[in-house]
C-alpha cells in the first residue's frame, strides 16, 4: 500500500534525501569547482544562524497557540534563547575566521569584537553568485522545515523547554568540526580533507536525527487501563 502523502516515514525519507543530496552538491562544489574550505565553513556557520532564527518563530508561535499565559513564556524564553544561542553563534563564527578566512579576509577581520567576523562571513558570502544561491537555498529549506512542522504540530504545540535545546546539537557538530578540520589542516596539510570531514559529520548527524523519528508519548493512565484490560480477560 503507497505511504500517506503527509506520513512522518515519508517527511523523514524526503529530508533525508535532501540532506545527502545536499551533502553531495557541496563535496561536488569542493572537489570540482574548487570552493575554498572558508566559504563551505561560512555556509554552515549561517545555516545555523537561519536554524536559530527559524527557532525562535517556532517558540513564538507555539506560545500563541497556547493562549495568553504561553505568549508571555514565549516571549521570555525567546529572548534569552537569543542571546544565548546568539553567543554560541557569534563565538563559534570567531573561529571559523580565525581558523580558515584570515587569509582570504586578512588579520583586520577580526577587529571589532565578535560581531566583525560574523558580518565578514556573510559579506564574503554574498560577494558572488554562488554565495546568494547558497544561502538561498539554506533559508528555502529551513522555511519548508518551518511549514512543516508547523502543519503536524498543529493540535499539539511543541513544549517550549524542548525548542528551547533543539538547535544545539548542530552547534555541537560545527564545533567539533572545527576542531578536527584544523587538525588535519595542520597535520596533514588538506584543507579538501578537512571540510569533506564537516560535510561528512553534518551528513551524520543529520540523518542520526532523521532516523530518530517522533517521539511516542505514552499516555499517563496507561498502566491502568493496561491492568483494567488483563482483569477484564481473565
Amino acid at each position: 500500500m503507497a505511504e500517506a502523502a503527509g506520513s512522518p516515514l515519508l517527511h523523514r525519507r524526503v529530508d533525508a534525501a535532501l540532506a545527502v543530496a545536499s551533502a553531495l552538491v557541496i563535496a561536488w562544489g569542493v572537489l570540482a569547482l574548487g570552493w575554498p574550505v572558508f566559504f563551505v565553513m561560512a555556509l554552515f556557520w549561517f545555516e545555523n544562524v537561519v536554524i536559530g532564527g527559524f527557532n525562535v518563530l517556532r517558540m513564538l508561535l507555539s506560545g500563541l497557540r497556547s493562549g495568553g499565559a504561553g505568549i508571555v513564556a514565549a516571549l521570555a524564553m525567546a529572548a534569552f534563547f537569543t542571546v544565548h544561542y546568539g553567543m554560541f553563534t557569534a563565538v563559534h563564527g570567531a573561529f571559523v575566521v580565525m581558523l580558515f578566512g584570515l587569509p582570504e579576509l586578512g588579520r583586520g577581520a577580526m577587529d571589532g569584537g565578535l560581531v566583525a567576523p560574523a558580518m565578514r562571513m556573510i559579506e564574503s558570502l554574498m560577494a558572488d553568485r554562488a554565495g546568494w544561491l547558497a544561502m538561498l537555498a539554506v533559508v528555502v529549506v529551513q522555511a519548508a522545515a518551518f511549514v512543516q512542522w508547523s502543519i503536524a504540530t498543529r493540535e499539539s504545540p511543541t513544549p517550549l523547554k524542548e525548542l528551547m535545546g533543539a538547535p544545539y546539537g548542530r552547534i555541537m557538530v560545527l564545533h567539533v568540526s572545527l576542531i578536527a578540520g584544523a587538525f588535519l589542516l595542520q597535520a596533514l596539510r588538506s584543507p579538501v580533507a578537512g571540510v569533506l570531514l564537516l560535510v561528512a559529520l553534518k551528513l551524520a548527524y543529520d540523518l542520526m536525527v532523521l532516523g530518530r523519528g517522533p517521539r511516542r508519548e505514552v499516555p499517563a493512565d496507561a498502566p491502568r487501563v493496561l491492568a483494567t484490560a488483563r482483569r477484564s480477560l481473565r
